[in-house]
């Protein structure tokens, strides 16, 4: 048996307790008051007087393996959770090759990825347009759910061949579907139609610099692609999920689509919430990623979103480009939309969110643990601290200041639009089922290959 000692822990109404917490087999054995020593343990691992939190996760990650792993891979990408305070991930099914859209495809991905993993991982699902037209979706999409994804994404706008868009006629029969299997359709929302001619407009204007890529993604765009899939929602009463929110525009969607009893939840990210357009054109392709940033009046927006409960959780859409080659252009047209997220998100939210006052820490908990853990089927064993679960934690020194060195990420991407910035708040251990894979002092530890397959249980 281990145990947890000198730490604190986050109860209802923001109020930190002393706790001690007690370990056994990876699960959780005990949390008691105050320091304690009911139990004999072989060993204790010390919190020294921060705060522990039930394991971080990060639901939206695209870590490029088998297939693009010259941008990253499950070894570099999991690496980089772990010393992010991220516990569990969840990896989208689209950017590796063979996409996961079959149990086949699940079960050769799962083979490569699991000996290289150090954190815990779910799998996100998928189906193609092809797959509806040949009836084969019913089948793969079956053997999916059996394998346990937490849902199944889509694109309403997509430059992935092997992953193309799903038009709405074919939607609303994954949609059906995926109501019988009672999974979450996760949606990145940009309208096709708006995006593909204005973005077409500008590079025949010749348009080369950051703020074309912000006018070609035009800003309606994620709105009317959010009311669109709504509409299939609500007709076939799925649940419904909106990935990586940039726009005031499409959160007044969502509320709409909350209030009138439509299943649908909604993420958002730390660059959704930190930058706008003026830094897309100051920053230049570092910053660039699709959906863009958008304007003040979004990002404020977007605050007050998560500070009212509108937005349910916080992902990163982590996806690192090759470095320096495809963000370094000088047509932003040509550089890769993405960049590396999950080792800089718990820092990130403390600093801008529980350090302005923003968000307490419980809300912090909910929302980077426990609301994502319960949308996708994956609580209470992730996402909670309740005994018996998994022993899982990211203990966190919410006060320590440090600057972020992008040559210092684990990721293959060694870059970010917070360069050279000081954050507050910093991950000093993280621990999964029991086990510590990172230690600020000693850097992520050597446990590649023990982070396990979750499977979604709804």
């Amino acid at each position: 048996m281990k145990k947890i000692k000198n730490g604190f822990i986050v109860k209802s109404g923001n109020t930190l307790q002393k706790a001690t917490i007690y370990i056994d087999g990876g699960k959780i054995f005990s949390v008691l008051p105050g320091d304690n020593s009911d139990f004999s343990v072989d060993e204790e691992i010390d919190a020294e007087g921060n705060v522990i939190f039930p394991g971080f996760i990060d639901p939206h990650v695209h870590f490029d393996d088998p297939g693009f792993t010259d941008r990253e891979d499950f070894e570099t990408g999991t690496r980089s959770a772990a010393a992010g305070g991220i516990t569990t991930i969840i990896d989208m099914p689209c950017t590796s090759i063979p996409p996961v859209i079959s149990g086949k495809n699940f079960d050769y991905k799962l083979g490569i990825v699991q000996p290289k993993a150090y954190v815990d991982f779910a799998f996100w699902g998928g189906v193609t347009p092809e797959q509806i037209d040949s009836g084969e979706y019913e089948t793969t999409l079956k053997e999916l759910k059996e394998r346990g994804i937490v849902g199944v994404k889509f694109y309403t706008i997509s430059g992935m061949k092997l992953y193309p868009r799903m038009p709405v006629p074919k939607m609303h029969v994954a949609f059906s579907y995926l109501k019988k299997l009672n999974l979450v359709a996760a949606v990145h929302s940009e309208d096709f139609y708006l995006v593909d001619f204005y973005s077409a407009l500008m590079q025949n204007a010749n348009r080369k610099d950051p703020e074309s890529w912000f006018e070609g993604r035009v800003y309606e765009a994620e709105a009317k692609a959010i009311w669109s899939v709504m509409g299939i929602a609500e007709k076939v009463g799925n649940k419904l999920h909106i990935v990586h929110l940039s726009s005031k525009a499409g959160l007044e969607a969502v509320k709409w689509g909350k209030l009138h009893g439509i299943d649908i939840t909604v993420e958002t990210c730390p660059q959704y919430l930190l930058f706008t357009v003026e830094d897309l054109k100051r920053i230049g392709a570092i910053l660039k990623t699709a959906p863009p940033v958008r304007r003040e009046e979004d990002r404020l927006a977007l605050w007050e979103g998560i500070e009212n409960g509108d937005i349910d959780f916080i992902s990163t859409d982590h996806a690192a480009g090759k470095y320096p080659e495809e963000k370094s252009s000088p047509d932003i047209w040509k550089d890769y939309a993405g960049i590396p997220g999950t080792q800089l998100v718990v820092s990130e939210i403390l600093t801008y969110g529980y350090r302005s006052g923003k968000l307490t820490l419980e809300n912090i908990r909910n929302l980077l643990s426990k609301n994502a853990a319960v949308r996708y089927g994956l609580f209470p064993e992730k996402g909670s601290m309740n005994i018996g679960t998994d022993a899982d934690f990211t203990i966190v020194n919410i006060n320590e200041e440090w600057k972020v060195d992008p040559l210092k990420l684990e990721s293959k991407g060694k870059y970010s639009p917070l360069a050279g910035e000081t954050l507050k708040g910093r991950v000093i251990k993280t621990i999964v089922r029991g086990e510590v894979v990172y230690d600020k002092d000693k850097g992520v530890l050597d446990r590649k290959g023990y982070g396990i397959l979750v499977r979604s249980k709804q």
